[in-house]
């Protein structure tokens, strides 16, 4: 049915742009259900009818912020030929999608301890772009593999969960207090991360 806000689309646009800004000026704590209703101009109850609980929202909200990073770096994966300076790329991306969305909550333990038919479509959209951005790396690396020597090789599935388990650690070192535990910059340690992880699983730049 249309509305003032033009169709239902609109408006749940209208709830998610309202949502992401709360998150990213004042953090998960602020993603209140009332104050996101408020921001996109409708009432407390109508924004329940798009999402059911404020993990719903914040699971639609992380997918469409992962689908953006993906966009980003497809085109890098594609061409890439250099894995040091791929990891660091693709970590920097990721280092403000874990600020906003990572540090706080960790909505995979969350969603997995909940009624999941209750918010199955928001979890199948945050697991569908997850699994988006592990492919196109997947990809990338699988090519900067097979061209170095057959004996070389490594299995790229468990590479590429060494590499993510590490850009996740460095982003998590980076958005919290333990940052001021080392002197090292971002710049700095991802290079260092990168150079270390790839030469260690047989991708050499």
């Amino acid at each position: 049915m249309t509305t003032k806000w033009g169709d239902r689309e609109a408006r749940r646009r209208d709830i998610l742009t309202a949502g992401a800004a709360l998150l990213a000026n004042q953090g998960y704590s602020a993603l209140q259900m009332r104050d996101v209703a408020k921001g996109a101009g409708i009432s407390p109850g109508t924004i329940y009818t798009y999402f059911s609980t404020k993990e719903a929202l914040f699971a639609e909200l992380y997918a469409e912020r992962l689908n953006l990073l993906h966009n980003v770096i497809e085109p890098e994966c594609a061409t890439a030929d250099d894995p040091v300076a791929l990891f660091v790329l693709v970590a920097t991306e990721y280092l403000d999608v874990y600020r906003i969305y990572g540090r706080e909550l960790n909505i995979w333990s969350l969603l997995a301890g909940t009624d999941v038919t209750a918010s199955s479509a928001h979890t199948e959209a945050l697991t569908s772009a997850a699994l988006k951005v592990l492919a196109v790396l997947h990809t990338s690396l699988d090519r900067m593999c097979s061209a170095g020597p057959e004996a070389e090789r490594v299995d790229i599935t468990s590479a590429l969960m060494l590499l993510w388990a590490t850009i996740t650690g460095l982003a998590d070192q980076f958005t919290g207090v333990r940052q001021h535990l080392h002197t090292h910059d971002w710049d700095a340690a991802a290079q260092f991360a990168a150079t270390t992880l790839t030469r260690g699983i047989g991708l050499r730049p």
